[in-house]
């Protein structure tokens, strides 16, 4: 448990309306803000990025414009047991007691800048004031909503807001045993190399509940929020609205990761040096990626394959999924890195001809209907083959 005493000249305090608990509003001095909060911020669902512009433009108002800094930052919002005024003493009184619920909810970036200026403050009278909002009274339910309505500059993206209610779970069971498992990021800013919504757009493709041999994902390229979403609803109230299939995918996590490695690899051997990565882009054999990490196999490759030449191809082996087969499994047809090598070869012709048509743009393949398509038949008659 923590008590903050912050100096205050005014104070105001209004009920909430929906009867429980207040709501407290005051102006405080930057320099007065306590560094305890600091260890008040596991509500915050996303990560301080010091990088970032954002950031940058609120320690540069808070050091070179102090006076201006209230005026340009919606300060920092709480979540508290209590929060009172010490009229005689001048001091707003916050109580903090459960970190999972108590805390800085919105304004972590606000609340680093500032400490950070503390440690070095401008000469003279530093006159930064931050603005302060406190509730009390919220419901362990509602911690995860008001974190994802308030923001200052940056999005909570929806990624952040479902490992904050913990819906991550089961995929970092199935992953973890995994060389990988740590440098997944699951939370906004987080600086590790794999990000979940790309694991979860992997798995997507292979929902075979959505999709058919005459019905493809092509509507999934670039939207991988709604992957997510779609993640979380079907976690939340899966049993409900009847769908499921995140939990079908899930138990096969690391092999469709791995096989989405393998296809990169595999295209990688064939001849496709010439092609770029997109009309001002790199080639795909360029020196800058020589070094390519290919995470989920572990191994460096001398180029890179655009996502929008990967996602057709790799989601083309949902031809060689048996699904739901006993109910809430997922099979092979049969063995994916054996049909990936007889098939790759025309896989890659077919999307390298409609990269040409496309205007050598990627972004268009992942986009063009008739990629998922033929890559799937390219699939289907590989396994009719073996």
């Amino acid at each position: 448990m923590s008590i903050l005493r912050i100096p205050a000249y005014e104070y105001r305090s209004i009920p909430r309306p929906s009867g429980e608990g207040k709501v407290g509003l005051f102006f405080a001095r930057a320099d007065a803000v306590s560094a305890e909060l600091a260890q008040w911020k596991d509500v915050n669902p996303r990560e301080v990025k010091t990088s970032t512009s954002v950031y940058k433009d609120i320690l540069s108002t808070l050091t070179d414009e102090p006076t201006r800094f209230a005026d340009r930052n919606r300060g920092l919002t709480l979540s508290a047991a209590e929060v009172d005024y010490d009229a005689k003493r001048r001091e707003v009184v916050i109580t903090l007691v459960d970190r999972q619920l108590h805390g800085v909810v919105d304004g972590g970036h606000t609340l680093h800048a500032i400490l950070a200026a503390q440690s070095e403050p401008p000469e003279g009278d530093w006159k930064a004031e931050v603005f302060f909002k406190v509730i009390t009274g919220v419901d362990s339910n509602q911690i995860v909503e008001i974190a994802g309505g308030l923001n200052s500059s940056q999005v909570v993206d929806i990624r952040s807001l479902q490992n904050l209610e913990g819906h991550f779970a089961t995929l970092k069971e199935a992953l973890k045993n995994e060389p990988y498992a740590n440098d997944i990021a699951y939370k906004m800013n987080e600086l590790k190399p794999i990000d979940v919504r790309e694991i979860l757009y992997y798995l997507a493709v292979f929902d075979c509940d959505a999709y058919s041999d005459d019905r493809h994902p092509t509507a999934l390229f670039g939207r991988k929020e709604g992957i997510v979403r779609t993640f979380a609803e079907q976690f939340g109230d899966g049993a409900k609205n009847g769908s499921e299939s995140f939990k079908i995918l899930i138990t096969k996590a690391p092999e469709i990761l791995r096989l989405r490695d393998l296809v990169e690899k595999k295209a990688l051997q064939q001849p496709i040096g010439r092609f770029k990565a997109g009309k001002d882009g790199v080639r795909v054999r360029s020196r800058k990626n020589a070094n390519n990490d290919l995470m989920f196999l572990g191994e460096k490759v001398k180029g890179t394959i655009p996502l929008g030449w990967i996602m057709p191809m790799l989601a083309a082996f949902r031809a060689n999924v048996n699904w739901n087969k006993p109910k809430g499994t997922f099979t092979w047809k049969a063995d994916p890195e054996t049909v990936l090598d007889s098939c790759i070869g025309s896989l890659v012709d077919r999307i390298t001809e409609i990269h040409a048509s496309e205007g050598s743009r990627p972004e268009y393949v992942g986009r063009n209907a008739t990629a998922w398509r033929t890559c799937y038949e390219r699939v289907q008659i590989a396994l009719l083959r073996n």
